[in-house]
Parts: structure tokens; C-alpha cells; sequence
């Protein structure tokens, strides 16, 4: 039945109305939004209130959220930035999905389900939500922690691995029909070609030409059309609209023009994501769990920690120390919205019934709702996990006393090798990519491989006898457990910590850091700096009101302003009165990006 406009406004209104007073009242009770739209979903759903009696009726607009979030998820990376991770991608996602279903084939074949069934349900219960895992990451500021990454990693094999799953599943169930397989390959490889060669020559010269008009609405809509265009011809070929927007991101996010595209998206992509949740939670049927309470909740348990299980020892075997692995783990313990379209599948071909079908449903969705609890479970459990492992590799040579302990050795930390260098002074590394570690051993730094949360590991670089410690590692987590294990073992060590959010900074300073560098303070001083200059004030006057800015600090910077002397202004006024989307050209000092941020484990 055709749905009018009004209806569908209706509906929608019911939807925003309930999910603004749910998450209200959770936030009071430190719960994410996510739980709010799921039980939102529960409410109005079929099975609950009955405002809305067809799910499809938001689906279709749902389906658009995990579009538009996979799209500003790919904006943040970039191709260079998977090829790295492709150890944990193809290794690290393919072992988890092998040791989850491992794991759950044989209790379902031992419980009375078929071989195939058996094996599907393997399939549903390895495949984590992408949706709801990086939207926590996200909110947390931990996508590029190293168990965001790992977690990222992991996820994204799991959304390749959907479509040859989808095709061998008529095999499993011993029907035909279809495409060959040969024809959706080559299909697949097709669209994959097509998509690198607009991400390098194509997309580059259009993104130009929109820039330069100077338009936001062009710009915009350019922006949708790419990200929708390469959605669509991916599912064309078979993949999913999801990945075919993560891949969209991709292309734009080796571009300058990666920024722009995100704050164009967001808002939209805020709203859709929300329905999307609702939608999930309009799948579960409260009468099913209200008269099989303990099956369903100890059938959810008992698949999370199977999953945690098998991702964390997926995660040791690519090298990830214990508490990582583990932290990865309790983030991918769910069950995943593709799970959904897997489960479809395998029902449409007889290998589900509709009473395994209900019972599949009611599982996963719990394990959804119960995902922000497991992350944080993840988070407090990690670091004992990691206690329980061999601290460290490597040895720092000889005694070292009232020197520098540096923490994550990416730019940041080699910045400060290089000052110890410079005044002599000795210092010792910790860091957790052991590729680094052993190519920076081979050029004889001191450096160890390990985990700068466990106490051990700062006892052996000697931290009760150190002057000053560096953390610049972009993971919120660790950077706490260590200044805090840090200040109990030195009460009078000079820390310096790194961070990305104003927020953050405070409590690290609680913690016991004496100085916070925060990048997004760095980011506001170092365009300060440039406007300063672009003013033609005097290069001292201007280090004069930095150090002021940084010894008062952020709120100081914005509220207390006193004004100096006249000096000339004379800005061109075509660029003070438009904003381009490129530098422009001309004369006049260019303005300075703000600092690179760091990216290591």
C-alpha cells in the first residue's frame, strides 16, 4: 500500500519525537544514543506499540544512513592508509570470521540443525555491526586508537566477505540459479577498476571544477552524486551500497577537498543513521522474549563472548598485544546489520525457518543493544588480559637515570628523540607497531616493543628514575591508564601528554599531566598565527600573544581580548569576501595547516 506524504511525515515525527526523549533520559543515565533509537524502534515497531507496522516503510530510508556514515568513514582514511592495514584487513578479518564460525558451527550441529544451517548461522553470528561499532568509536574519539583500527580493519573484511556468502549460499542449499559465478567476478573486478580510475583521474578534475565556482550547493551535490553513483554501481555488481560508499570516501579522501565533503554530509548523515537504528529495533519481537527470556538472552550472551573469543585471537595472531586484542574483541561481539541480509537469504532458500528466523532476530538485535556496554566492559577488562602476557621485547642498553620516556614514536616522539639528541640527554622508546620497533632498533635507538599500560613495562625503561615523559599516542584509552600508572610510579615526573580534544585535556591534567598539547587548540593557534601574520603584525609581537594563549589557555584565548595598536590592514578584498575551496592564487602569505596528527599505534 502506497504511503501519502502526510503519513510518512507522521511517522517520522513519532520516531524523532520518542528518540528525543529516550535519549534524554539516557544521556542522564550516561547512555549512548544508540540505545535510545533501538528502543525506540522496539516501541513503535509491529511487535511493540504498532505506530508503524511495516518496517519496510523505514528501511528504505535507513539504508541511506549506513550509506552516508560508511561514506564519511571512508573520507577519514584513505587508500595509503588501508594498503597499510592490510595485514590486519585480509589476515586479522578473514582468522575471525574463520574462528567464529568454527566456533559456533558445531554447537548448532550438536543442538540438532542441519550441516548447512549449522554452517550459516556460523556465518550471521561472525558478521559485527559496522554501523553501530564505528559510530561508538566515533563518539569516544577512539577511530584511531589501535584497537579502532583493528576493530576497523576486521570490519571491513567482514562487508567484502558478505557478497561471496551471499553466492555460495544456493550452493549450500543445493539449489542453482542466478548468475555464474564466473560472471559476478569479473562484474565485481570491473567496478573496482572503474572506481580507481575516477578516483585518479576522474573525480580530481571534477571536484576542481566544482571548487573553483565558489558554490556550496554545486559542491554539495557533487559530492552526493559521487558518493550515491559509486553505491550504486557496486551493488550493480553485486557488492553492497555500503561498500560501494566506503569506497566513495576513498576516492575523495586522497583529495583537498575531503574536509568540505564531510561537513556537507554530516547533518544528513546523522539523521538517516538514526532511522537506521530504529529500524533495527522494530526486528525484535518483544512477545518472543517475553516467553523464552532465558533462551534468548543466554543465546545472546553466549554468542558475544564466542565472538569476543574468536576476534581476540584473530587479533594475537596478526601481533596485537593482549589488550588490544581483547579490547577488539568485546567491540566486535555483536551481531552485524548484514547479518540481516545474509539471514534473508539463506530463509528465502529453506535454510532458515521462520521460528529460527525470529529466534536469529531477537538475538541479534540484543547483542546490539548490548554493545556500548561491552565496549566499555572492553575497556576496563583490557589492560588484565594484557597483565597476563609477556610484557615487552627489546632492552634498553645500559643504566639510564633523569632522562626521557617516550610513549608512541610516530612524529611527535621522534620530534622529542631528536631534542634529547640535541641537549644530550638520554631517553628510551615504547611503542606498539613492531615494524617500527625493529627498524628503529637496526638504527640503534632504544626502543622496546610493548604496552605502555602495563606497569612492568614502565618499570624496565626506568620510569622512577626519569625526568620527563612524553604520551603521543592517539589512543584516549591508554593515554589515561599510563599517565595515571605513570604518576603512581614518579610523583615528581614531568609529563607532557598529546590529545585531540579540548575535553580530554582536563582529565588527563586530573590524571596527573602536567602539560596537555591538545590538537585541536594547536590547530586554532597555528591559524591565529597565520592571520597575525597575514595582518603584517611584527614576528615578535606574535610569539608574544601565542605564549600568552598558551599559558591562559583555551577559554582565556576566545573571552579576554585586549587590542593593539593600529597596524595596517589591507587584506585583498576578493579574498576577504568569498571562501574558496582552494588556495587562491595571488600574492599574500599562504595560511599554515594546522598540525598533521600523528597516526601510530
Amino acid at each position: 500500500m502506497e504511503m501519502s506524504p502526510e503519513v510518512l511525515i507522521g511517522k517520522i515525527i513519532v520516531l524523532l519525537g520518542l528518540s528525543v526523549g529516550l535519549i534524554y533520559f539516557g544521556l542522564r543515565l550516561k547512555m549512548p544514543a544508540i540505545v535510545g533509537f533501538l528502543v525506540t524502534g522496539i516501541l513503535v515497531g509491529p511487535h511493540g506499540l504498532g505506530l508503524i507496522s511495516d518496517p519496510a516503510q523505514v528501511e528504505s530510508l535507513s539504508e541511506l544512513g549506513v550509506v552516508l556514515l560508511l561514506f564519511t568513514i571512508g573520507l577519514e582514511f584513505s587508500i595509503q592508509s588501508l594498503v597499510k592495514m592490510r595485514k590486519l584487513v585480509l589476515f586479522g578479518g578473514g582468522l575471525q570470521m574463520l574462528f567464529g564460525t568454527a566456533l559456533v558451527f558445531p554447537i548448532a550441529f550438536l543442538l540438532g540443525f542441519a550441516w548447512n544451517t549449522s554452517l550459516l548461522f556460523g556465518f550471521l553470528f561472525s558478521l559485527s555491526s559496522t554501523a553501530i561499532v564505528l559510530k561508538l568509536l566515533q563518539d569516544k574519539g577512539e577511530m584511531d586508537s589501535a584497537h579502532g583500527r583493528g576493530a576497523f580493519g576486521v570490519l571491513i573484511f567482514q562487508d567484502l566477505a558478505v557478497v561471496p556468502l551471499v553466492l555460495i549460499l544456493p550452493i549450500m542449499a543445493g539449489k542453482s540459479g542466478g548468475d555464474p559465478f564466473y560472471l559476478v567476478v569479473g562484474k565485481v573486478l570491473l567496478v573496482l577498476a572503474l572506481v580507481v580510475v575516477l578516483a585518479i583521474w576522474v573525480v580530481p578534475w571534477v571536484m576542481k571544477k566544482v571548487a573553483s565556482t565558489k558554490s556550496n550547493e554545486l559542491f554539495m551535490f557533487a559530492v552526493a552524486l559521487i558518493c550515491l553513483g559509486t553505491a550504486f554501481l557496486t551493488a550493480e555488481a553485486g557488492l553492497s551500497l555500503a561498500l560501494g560508499a566506503f569506497m566513495a570516501g576513498l576516492v575523495i579522501a586522497g583529495s583537498p577537498y575531503a574536509y568540505q565533503a564531510i561537513s556537507s554530509v554530516m547533518p544528513m548523515r546523522d539523521i538517516f543513521t538514526s532511522l537506521f537504528f530504529v529500524s533495527i529495533g522494530m526486528k525484535m519481537d518483544i512477545k518472543f522474549l517475553v516467553n523464552n527470556p532465558f533462551l534468548v538472552i543466554g543465546l545472546a550472551v553466549s554468542v558475544m563472548i564466542l565472538n569476543t573469543i574468536a576476534t581476540a585471537l584473530a587479533m594475537k595472531c596478526v601481533g596485537l598485544r593482549g589488550r588490544v586484542a581483547v579490547m577488539v574483541g568485546f567491540a566486535l561481539c555483536q551481531v552485524g546489520e548484514f547479518a540481516f541480509v545474509l539471514a534473508k537469504s539463506g530463509g528465502d532458500l529453506g535454510l532458515l525457518n521462520a521460528s529460527s528466523m525470529i529466534a536469529f532476530l531477537n538475538i541479534a538485535v540484543l547483542t546490539m543493544a548490548m554493545t556500548p556496554l561491552a565496549l566499555e566492559a572492553g575497556r576496563r577488562l583490557g589492560p588484565f588480559f594484557g597483565a597476563m602476557e609477556r610484557p615487552f621485547e627489546g632492552n634498553i642498553q645500559g643504566h639510564v637515570e633523569n632522562h626521557a620516556v617516550v610513549i608512541g614514536f610516530g612524529v611527535a616522539g621522534q620530534a622529542v628523540a631528536r631534542a634529547c639528541r640535541l641537549m644530550g640527554r638520554q631517553y628510551a622508546i615504547i611503542d606498539m607497531n613492531p615494524g617500527s620497533v625493529q627498524a628503529f632498533q637496526a638504527k640503534g635507538e632504544p626502543i622496546i616493543f610493548g604496552d605502555a599500560v602495563n606497569e612492568l613495562v614502565l618499570e624496565h625503561v626506568g620510569i622512577h628514575r626519569a625526568a620527563i615523559l612524553v604520551v603521543s599516542i592517539p589512543d584516549p584509552v591508554a593515554t589515561r591508564r599510563i599517565i595515571a600508572q605513570a604518576r603512581h610510579l614518579n610523583k615528581d615526573l614531568h609529563i607532557v601528554a598529546r590529545t585531540r580534544f579540548l575535553l580530554t585535556g582536563e582529565q588527563l591534567k586530573r590524571l596527573g599531566a602536567n602539560e596537555v598539547l591538545t590538537e585541536e587548540f594547536e590547530a586554532a593557534l597555528a591559524v591565529f598565527d597565520s592571520v597575525l601574520t597575514f595582518f603584517h603584525l611584527d614576528r615578535p609581537a606574535i610569539v608574544t600573544q601565542l605564549d600568552q594563549a598558551r599559558d591562559n589557555g583555551p577559554a582565556d584565548f576566545y573571552a579576554n581580548v585586549t587590542p593593539l595598536s593600529p597596524v595596517p590592514a589591507n587584506p585583498p578584498s576578493d579574498a576577504a569576501s568569498s571562501l574558496s575551496l582552494e588556495k587562491p592564487s595571488g600574492e599574500g602569505p599562504a595560511i599554515n595547516p594546522p598540525p598533521e596528527t600523528e597516526r601510530c599505534q
